[in-house]
């Protein structure tokens, strides 16, 4: 069964993506009109590939900036400068997908509108080729700079990159019926825009079944709470190189213990007031609570975080 979007309140109204060509005069419009990042996009549109092909110069090589299960994804460029990725399905995915299933899931990508999730913009979809345009975050993952060498962030933005990330996990949760279960929340598939502000990406398109939805919304927010220990830590969910080499295992007795202050990162600089990291803790600790039944759901997560990024720092 696929989501639909939740009614409350005024009634939100979507259009589908299905067959709307995009028009050729966008080909010339002004570069200095055209933000390098949409922060919440309107209808999805149909490209040409003769135009993805051009702006992927032919979906070469060294225009990759990574893979997946589904296929390879490109940066693209436009004649007017706009930057797009581009997923382009590989042989696997086109024969265990037909295409209605594909048509149904770009129905709900379609629906799918939020300035926390990295959102469609437009696909291709004939000659054998399935394409999906999303909004390019330049920025790249937020396992790039906790881990890969990239900047590695001060506290503010950590704190900012929890919270929006939160609420693209609350809004999959809470504004679809029956809810977006992503599945496979990890730090990899956390994006950073140009304003480095977090979009959730790679959620899965299927509901659970009734049976097994609230196991899965838990386990959406146990994977979460793992994300913010590794924000908060510097470390990565598992390590070889440490022991225990689980970070639950490590930081949960320490934050139970009242001892939350040793697992904050030591090669960031401290706030002056480290009272928001602590809760930030607390909140982890919680998320990852064995028994999912006690872990808090992604709004109750959400609105603890927008309350600490609110009381905010001194740095």
């Amino acid at each position: 069964m696929l989501a639909s979007p939740k009614e409350e309140g005024t009634k939100k109204q979507f259009i589908s993506c299905i067959g709307k060509l995009e028009l050729e005069t966008d080909i010339n419009a002004d570069l200095h009109s055209v933000p390098l990042v949409i922060p919440c996009p309107g209808m999805a549109q149909v490209f040409r590939l003769s135009k993805l092909k051009d702006a992927t110069n032919a979906f070469k090589e060294f225009n990759e900036p990574g893979r997946g299960s589904y296929g390879f994804v490109y940066k693209a460029v436009f004649a007017n400068g706009r930057q797009v990725a581009v997923k382009r399905a590989n042989a696997a995915t086109i024969i265990h997908t037909n295409n209605r299933d594909f048509e149904m899931e770009l129905e709900i990508l379609c629906k799918i509108r939020h300035c926390n999730i990295v959102n469609l913009l437009g696909y291709y979809s004939e000659m054998g080729e399935r394409l999906l345009v999303y909004e390019y975050m330049p920025h790249g993952t937020l396992y790039d700079h906790l881990h890969g060498g990239l900047s590695p962030l001060n506290w503010s933005l950590r704190l900012k990159i929890s919270m929006q990330a939160a609420k693209g996990l609350e809004y999959l949760h809470k504004e679809f019926v029956p809810p977006i279960v992503h599945r496979d929340v990890k730090n990899s598939n956390i994006l950073l825009d140009s304003e480095l502000g977090a979009r959730i990406a790679d959620f899965g398109l299927f509901t659970s079944n009734e049976k097994e939805l609230r196991g899965d919304l838990e386990s959406d927010v146990y994977n979460y709470g793992l994300v913010l220990l590794e924000i908060l830590s510097g470390r990565k969910a598992y390590g070889r190189d440490y022991t225990p080499p689980s970070i639950v295992e490590w930081a949960v007795p320490l934050i139970k213990q009242g001892k939350a202050a040793a697992i904050i990162d030591q090669f960031i600089a401290l706030p002056r007031n480290v009272g928001p990291l602590l809760k930030l803790a607390d909140i982890a600790e919680k998320a990852v609570m064995e028994n999912p039944s006690e872990r808090p759901t992604m709004s109750e997560v959400a609105s603890c975080l927008e309350q600490i990024v609110k009381d905010g720092l001194i740095l």
